[in-house]
């Protein structure tokens, strides 16, 4: 049944205790929430803190599974694993870049269409608000230019989609205004920090983005229906989508070691997904 959500929005997705899947993410991001509040405690915190990071730690767990299920829509343990992973590196590295993994949740569900429909105006909006707080709050300067990148692969599916390119270059604006500052240093903004990078960590990282892209070229045709419209979503749009969020991961990279740490949940996504690829999954008869 089409949900009255969805006459206002085509990105977002409630979860349905019905499906045993969207029970047990109910279940387990709360789970996680109650340990983050423990272990902060156990540091030594005190106040609203252990309340701040519980939220935290239930919002993660749930964003981190979602953005899982976009990338491998027809199989769920991929996204278990991926929820794991990305609660787990809380509990190690301190300030997560959050807003860049929803960037990559929202970024993947303009491209793949995971909804069933287009993308509406105030998606646009809610996707720009996103891409901004990814470049100014979290930090890295390229998220806009992949923000971009998934408006202009949804206008070239469906030509139709012209406020995609309003989206796309409000989007870019925000990394453009971040080149300005860098007086048109295209090589600081890009190549910097990259280029000293501890070469175990950004070999490994780049590992995980290839063989999400080696996941990418597996997909065939696509058996998990648009939530909206019950019609198979789109193999091509599927793929176009991995490759989004693998470029989320990408644009961390050229932060240098130390911020890209901060992204660490996008690629605990990434691992989660290719895990999962290898777990037979019991397909309905």
């Amino acid at each position: 049944m089409t949900k009255a959500i969805y006459r206002r929005s085509s990105i977002a997705r409630p979860l349905e205790p019905q499906y045993k899947t969207n029970l047990a993410v109910m279940i387990l991001a709360p789970i996680a929430g109650v340990a983050a509040y423990i272990h902060a405690g156990m540091q030594g915190e005190t106040g609203l803190a252990p309340l701040f990071a519980a939220l935290e730690a239930a919002l993660l767990a749930f964003v981190a599974w979602a953005a899982a299920r976009e990338l491998d829509p027809d199989r769920n343990s991929g996204a278990f694993f991926a929820m794991a992973l990305a609660v787990a590196s809380l509990f190690f590295i301190p300030g997560l870049a959050l807003w860049s993994l929803a960037l990559g949740l929202m970024a993947v569900r303009v491209v793949n269409r995971s909804v069933g429909q287009p993308i509406k105006f105030g998606d646009v909006i809610i996707v720009s608000i996103i891409s901004a707080l990814a470049v100014f709050r979290d930090g890295f300067s390229e998220m806009g230019v992949v923000a971009a990148i998934a408006f202009s692969i949804d206008a070239f599916f469906d030509r139709k989609r012209t406020l995609n390119l309003i989206g796309a270059a409000i989007a870019l604006s925000f990394t453009v205004w971040e080149l300005i500052e860098l007086q048109g240093d295209i090589e600081a903004l890009l190549l910097d920090a990259i280029s000293v990078m501890d070469p175990v960590h950004l070999y490994g990282a780049l590992a995980i983005l290839a063989a999400l892209l080696g996941h990418a070229l597996l997909i065939g045709k696509v058996r998990s229906v648009g939530d909206a419209t019950g019609e198979p979503l789109s193999g091509l749009r599927v793929r176009a989508g991995v490759i989004i969020f693998a470029l989320i991961g990408l644009a961390a990279l050229t932060e240098g070691l130390p911020k890209a740490l901060e992204t660490a949940p996008v690629f605990a996504v990434a691992l989660g997904v290719v895990i999962g690829r290898f777990i037979p999954e019991k397909r309905p008869t």
